[in-house]
């Protein structure tokens, strides 16, 4: 690889694939990438792992049309123009970079087929999103996201992370009535790296992906149990030594 610039030989051996146009997935994470170098030429490309680099300009991910998923996580990216020509994106993931507004998301209004964005995913942020209301904003100039940050907005489990973060305040108000520190915000559901991507072939199937969902929230209601009985113990009546004779 040329210093820092995507080429055909890294993408080749990155992928297993003899021709650009038949790679569908790449990781190139972790690769100190600051040019993308030809990787529009790679025009059948689905998935693409692209986190924890250099980059700052976008412009050539213009081509790649098929382009479902792409991690963008941990860059130095401030503009995002060149992917609202990215007609067949569904998932986004712009955690960790330079983002300065969530007007410059606005570019990407026109991605109709957008459901899922991340720009916050807890260790990795923007600089708006110190602004608490940063993902109602964003629910309003994206009307058709499901997900924001992992938080699941429509479709099937959003009543159940509605439930658990019902609970979770209800826990947290408890928690704070009582003086107890201890108790820490409970994690979505979603696991935090449902939208990166592993080393490995991207061959994960729908089934796979459900069972990762269904095993994040097994796991977030288990913390809920676990919080739970914590806050309930103190008031919960104990058996004496008379109550046996």
């Amino acid at each position: 690889m040329e210093e820092g610039k995507i080429t055909k030989a890294l993408l080749k051996t990155r992928s297993g694939e003899f021709e650009l146009e038949s790679i569908h997935s790449i990781n190139l994470r972790e690769l100190g990438i600051s040019d993308l170098g030809c990787i529009g030429e790679c025009t059948g490309l689905e998935r693409a792992n692209l986190s924890r680099n250099e980059i700052t300009k976008l412009t050539k991910l213009a081509g790649l049309t098929n382009l479902a998923i792409l991690n963008l996580s941990a860059n130095r990216i401030m503009s995002l123009e060149g992917l609202q020509a990215l007609d067949n994106l569904q998932s986004l993931n712009l955690a960790g970079n330079l983002i300065g507004g969530v007007e410059n998301l606005r570019c990407l209004t026109g991605l109709d087929k957008l459901e899922s964005l991340t720009v916050n995913d807890k260790t990795l942020s923007n600089p708006f999103c110190i602004n608490q209301g940063y993902k109602k904003d964003i629910a309003k100039m994206f009307p058709r996201l499901r997900t924001i940050d992992g938080e699941r907005l429509h479709g099937r489990g959003s009543e159940v992370f509605e439930m658990c973060k019902d609970i979770e305040e209800a826990l947290e108000m408890r928690s704070s009535n009582s003086g107890d520190t201890k108790l820490s915000k409970v994690e979505e559901w979603l696991p935090d790296n449902f939208w990166t991507f592993s080393s490995r072939k991207f061959d994960q199937t729908n089934l796979a992906d459900a069972d990762e969902q269904l095993q994040g929230l097994l796991y977030s209601c288990q913390l809920l149990s676990e919080k739970a009985d914590a806050a309930l113990s103190p008031v919960r009546p104990t058996s004496s030594s008379g109550d046996n004779s």
